[in-house]
């Protein structure tokens, strides 16, 4: 993260056990779903801004999300 960016605070948690993630559409729109069984959540486009700005953005929560798989493979099994 960069110096000059927000602190972010997360409002909900997501069980990453529990996750499933379905892309759909709406009215010709890609979203992505990411769900836990309690909580939801939806990636959009925006109805602004260029389709490159979305790409980078996905981009950025992918590989953000390959890190932390990175991250969590590095710890000790837990049961």
């Amino acid at each position: 993260m960069q110096d000059d960016e927000e602190e972010l605070s997360p409002v909900v948690s997501l069980d990453l056990r529990a996750i499933t993630a379905v892309i759909t559409e709406d009215e010709g729109d890609p979203i992505l779903l990411i769900d836990d069984g309690d909580v939801q959540i939806e990636f959009t486009s925006g109805m602004n801004g260029s389709w490159d700005h979305a790409i980078i953005g996905a981009q950025r929560v992918a590989s953000a999300a390959l890190e932390f798989a990175a991250v969590l493979r590095r710890r000790p099994v837990r049961h």
